[in-house]
């Protein structure tokens, strides 16, 4: 079932990408350009955005403790917490 859910949020995200990526750069910093963002974060961004803007059923809570844990196995605390803040900020712009 786990192959289905990545596959399922993959494909979606790579479908949606440029509305995705629209929405991360509204939400980041005004100095700050999605090209700036680290390749792995952007991923991880990209997907938990996605998770927010298709998946209403799933708790907006979920879908960022979710992608905050992705986040600390691949960078520290302050990077977890920017994916937190991102994610936030969209879900508040597209969920209320």
């Amino acid at each position: 079932a786990d192959v289905d859910f990545f596959d399922y949020v993959v494909v979606g995200t790579d479908a949606r990408r440029a509305d995705i990526d629209e929405l991360i750069e509204a939400n980041l910093g005004e100095q700050w350009k999605i090209g700036r963002l680290d390749k792995t974060m952007l991923q991880i961004l990209r997907a938990g955005t996605y998770e927010i803007i298709a998946r209403p059923d799933v708790p907006t809570g979920t879908v960022i403790n979710e992608y905050m844990d992705v986040a600390h196995a691949f960078f520290d605390a302050k990077d977890a917490k920017f994916v937190n803040a991102l994610l936030d900020a969209v879900a508040k712009a597209k969920r209320n």
